[in-house]
């Protein structure tokens, strides 16, 4: 990557209004890591600088540095510079925002391009090594140990802490560049991994209850429903990675979690994959996106049976399309 063929760098040298940071809404490790990295680094050289999210910050990810900092969108204001990180367009947000220049910052295949600012690499293990070669291009010096813990927080965890297919030299090149400027590896891990509630262990047997194979055992999902988070007194947040549970069983090749939203009237979806399938191409059917790895979807359905049937008939699909049969 050369780092001087960064159109954005020059640009937000040069820029003098409002900024404004954006995550998507339930925010992951890499989009909060990332954009409080951009933040803490923008705020470091004078900018007048913003980050914000629609939804608070879950328990956990509320270790990352001055998390406290970021604001509730939307807040009425109108800023000059909206960049958006580690998300497929500003419709991620997942509400209204006011900006004049719009821009993207990601790591994923597709979605929406806003002009030559934008800075996207499908190449790029996460979106926070994308944040690291803008700030070390602009002047590395400034990378501190809050700074460092925030990409390292975004690599790690996007990452699955270097496990994933997305992990390669350059990511532990970078990792051990972080640790240098100050990233603790040991505590991101305790921090983001073993702070569970209770209240989770409660949800996560409940949702184990509902877990089924699918195609032979080519597919395996399990089901959130709403009623669970009330039932053991937990959130939304809560539901984070545990469709990784169907995708540790031998010989699946698709795992999904199936979340049900009454109050968006939708079922959301998360979608993983091991080797050969590109569940992206599933999530994109659906009208959603991500990686070949790992995408999610919504799916607009009545019932928990029209939803998993609209998404079993896209799975299928996608297994015939390249042909992966036990």
């Amino acid at each position: 990557m050369k780092r001087e063929s960064i159109p954005l760098l020059d640009f937000l040298k040069e820029a003098k209004g409002k900024i404004l940071i954006l995550t998507h809404e339930n925010p992951d490790g890499d989009a909060l890591g990332s954009a409080m990295a951009l933040y803490l680094f923008l705020k470091k050289v004078g900018k007048d600088v913003t980050v914000g999210c629609k939804d608070k910050i879950p328990h956990f990810l509320d270790f990352i540095p001055h998390s406290e900092e970021v604001i509730s969108i939307p807040d009425g204001k109108f800023y000059d510079i909206g960049i958006i990180v580690d998300s497929a367009g500003f419709y991620r947000a997942g509400t209204e925002v006011k900006v004049a220049t719009r821009i993207r910052i990601d790591h994923h295949v597709g979605g929406e391009f806003y002009g030559r600012y934008d800075y996207i690499d499908p190449k790029s293990p996460a979106t926070a090594a994308l944040i690291y070669e803008l700030i070390s291009a602009w002047d590395e010096t400034k990378i501190d140990a809050d700074i460092a813990t925030c990409i390292y927080a975004g690599l790690a965890t996007d990452t699955g802490f270097f496990k994933y297919s997305n992990t390669n030299e350059y990511t532990f090149e970078l990792a051990k560049k972080l640790v240098h400027y100050g990233a603790d590896p040991n505590y991101v891990y305790r921090m983001f991994s073993e702070r569970e509630s209770i209240n989770k262990m409660k949800l996560i047997a409940k949702v184990l209850e509902t877990l089924t194979l699918y195609e032979d055992g080519l597919v395996a999902g399990i089901t959130i429903f709403d009623r669970f988070f009330r039932e053991t007194g937990t959130e939304y947040s809560d539901s984070e990675g545990l469709v990784n549970y169907p995708r540790s069983i031998e010989g699946v090749e698709v795992a999904f979690a199936l979340i049900e939203k009454p109050d968006e009237g939708i079922w959301k979806v998360s979608l993983r994959s091991k080797v050969n399938a590109d569940v992206s191409k599933i999530a994109e059917r659906l009208g959603g996106g991500g990686h070949k790895y790992a995408s999610g979807a919504k799916i607009k359905a009545n019932s928990h049976k029209e939803a998993l049937d609209k998404l079993l008939s896209e799975i299928r699909k996608q297994l015939e399309l390249q042909k992966i049969h036990h």
